[in-house]
């Protein structure tokens, strides 16, 4: 069995915390990683609850923020009264007297929450305890145990491996003094949108629409054409009927108009690349210090679309559906090669992600390195938008790293251009 829970964002809400615990359930002592761990029956108000509980939340604070970040946003949980195959729930206690118990152990530290949740798997409702240890930062202390409890003594180091809470190593130690060192060190970018202007195309979303509209009603006017009939010539030249159910057809016909806008799209950010100024950001560090894995998000207004702009990939045109009810040619065996899969898979290559969160288009660059006094231009993209009387675009870009603290925020004001542009779209692409 393995943990069948989504770890790309943090545990927020009733129906997420329930999903953990079933996770859990049905996982198996094999699945404790370095963000998650559970324990089967546990109770705060006792010394040796309060300490395994403390004994995790401080290893969970001693990872480093880049590995902790792999997983749920870079929170760690503990739930307590859950195993695998069995729910067992805890005791509950007042939040002021759990915090009493805990601080004996973990003295100061209060980057964590905890909450109990109620669950039911079919023989009654029972309370799991669920500790959400915060992602640790850059320049956080080393955390200490505070009070001793059997063989542990004050000062202890813990540490948080793949499934196993232990001491901390030398190897570990010397990470997390590292981690304590980078406390003044934030991360300090520039970014410049480079003259980028958002090209004001008139009424486009209203010539774009009417032109799928039309394109979609002429296919739609083929399902009252009676259907083609094969005679002896046409069975020779291997023609067949059509077989398509008129929902088929039009299945295939709304699959080909959504090919065909993506297929305008980039055909219209190649223009923009031409006749305007696509957005490229510079990214500058004026500092001495190595940034690593700089990623810059760009938030712009929703009434702006944003298309990525490739000049080694030409335009993708679909290939219009054969018209419903024609005869169909069948390639004739043997007239065409056979071909065999490349000796070698290509290269990922990794492009801005584009898409809408919150009514704003969002704009996610791919990580990059950057050197001291080093600049780094981004890859291109266009945007556009049909928007008239507008003489600027109100945008915000953020920036943060993965070896160093904070993150950086700005205000960024586009510019607005008007243009008009034809798009030349390929004979035996659309219907005549």
């Amino acid at each position: 069995m393995t943990l069948n829970f989504d770890t790309d964002q943090s545990i927020v809400g009733l129906s997420r915390q329930r999903a953990l615990i079933q996770a859990v359930l049905g996982a198996s002592s094999a699945d404790e990683t370095r963000w998650l761990e559970w324990k089967s029956r546990l109770d705060v108000s006792r010394p040796e609850g309060a300490f395994a509980v403390s004994k995790a939340i401080l290893g969970f604070a001693n990872r480093m923020p880049d590995v902790a970040g792999q997983w749920a946003e870079g929170h760690a949980y503990l739930l307590v009264g859950v195993e695998e195959q069995m729910l067992h729930g805890v005791p509950t206690h007042d939040v002021e007297k759990v915090d009493a118990w805990l601080r004996r152990y973990i003295g100061g530290f209060d980057r964590y929450q905890f909450t109990y949740v109620p669950f039911d798997n079919g023989e009654g409702t029972r309370h799991v305890m669920l500790v959400d240890v915060y992602p640790p930062r850059w320049g956080d202390p080393i955390h200490t145990l505070r009070k001793n409890y059997d063989k542990y003594y004050p000062g202890a180091i813990f540490h948080r491996n793949a499934g196993k809470t232990e001491f901390a190593g030398p190897a570990e130690i010397e990470a997390l003094t590292e981690r304590a060192r980078r406390a003044g060190q934030r991360i300090d970018v520039h970014v410049d949108p480079a003259g980028a202007t958002v090209a004001v195309l008139k009424d486009f979303d209203g010539v774009r629409e009417r032109l799928l509209h039309e394109i979609r009603e002429k296919f739609r006017a083929q399902l009252a054409r009676p259907a083609a009939r094969r005679d002896q010539f046409s069975s020779l030249l291997g023609y067949r009927p059509d077989h398509r159910t008129p929902q088929e057809f039009l299945d295939e016909v709304e699959e080909y108009l959504r090919d065909l806008k993506g297929a305008v799209e980039q055909a219209l950010a190649h223009k923009l690349r031409e006749v305007g100024a696509p957005l490229r950001l510079k990214v500058v560090n004026p500092g001495e210090t190595f940034l690593a894995q700089v990623e810059v998000v760009l938030t712009v207004p929703d009434t702006v679309e944003a298309h990525l702009v490739d000049d080694d990939q030409e335009v993708d045109w679909p290939r219009r559906p054969a018209a419903f009810g024609a005869l169909r040619s069948v390639p004739i065996s043997g007239l065409i090669p056979n071909t065999r899969p490349y000796p070698y898979a290509p290269a990922t290559v990794h492009y801005p992600e584009i898409g809408r969160e919150e009514g704003h288009t969002i704009i996610r660059y791919p990580p990059v390195e950057l050197r001291p006094n080093e600049t780094v231009l981004l890859d291109p993209v266009a945007l556009l938008s049909a928007q008239e009387r507008q003489e600027s675009f109100v945008c915000q870009w953020r920036a943060t790293a993965t070896n160093v603290t904070g993150r950086v925020q700005h205000t960024m004001f586009l510019p607005a251009q008007a243009l008009e542009m034809d798009i030349q779209v390929p004979e035996d692409t659309i219907l005549d």
